[in-house]
């Protein structure tokens, strides 16, 4: 048997992410208190962000996304919307809005993280103990390359 050329590799990569992305919002689906029923893409991405440094500006949130700022806004104003993030003026610069997690948002961050942990738990299990670091590894690595690629972010 011949071996896989990149773009096949690639093909089987892209398939298999696709694969555990439903795999693990199937849950969210069926359930519509499930907090991946209730987020999309962008709107994860907000929240991760928002999860790891407490609140940010309009500008690092664009950043996350990869997208203009009236993205950002768009993505922004439908979490607000749904009551789980908050605007503040800054006092010192009244055109600089913070954003924050509401109590509803952080709530539901724990409820994702929850998920996301126990996902992770069930996919680290199918390895051995050695794979399990070989993969995180590897795993990284390649985020890291896409990262700074797409987001001009320094690799790790």
């Amino acid at each position: 048997m011949a071996p896989k050329s990149k773009t096949d590799l690639a093909e089987e990569l892209r398939l298999g992410l696709g694969r555990l992305n439903r795999a693990m919002k199937a849950e969210g689906l069926s359930n519509a208190d499930h907090p991946y029923a209730k987020l999309n893409l962008s709107d994860l991405v907000v929240a991760d962000l928002l999860i790891r440094h407490d609140s940010c500006i309009m500008s690092d949130v664009a950043r996350a996304l990869g997208s203009p700022l009236s993205t950002a806004t768009t993505v922004v104003d439908r979490l607000v919307k749904g009551g789980w993030v908050a605007r503040a003026r800054a006092e010192t610069d009244r055109r600089s809005v913070r954003l924050s997690l509401t109590a509803e948002g952080r709530r539901l961050a724990a409820l994702l993280k929850k998920q996301q942990l126990r996902s992770s738990r069930i996919m680290l299990a199918a390895l051995k103990p050695r794979e399990q670091r070989d993969f995180l590894t590897l795993f990284e690595r390649m985020v890291g390359a896409v990262e700074h690629e797409v987001f001009g972010e320094p690799d790790k």
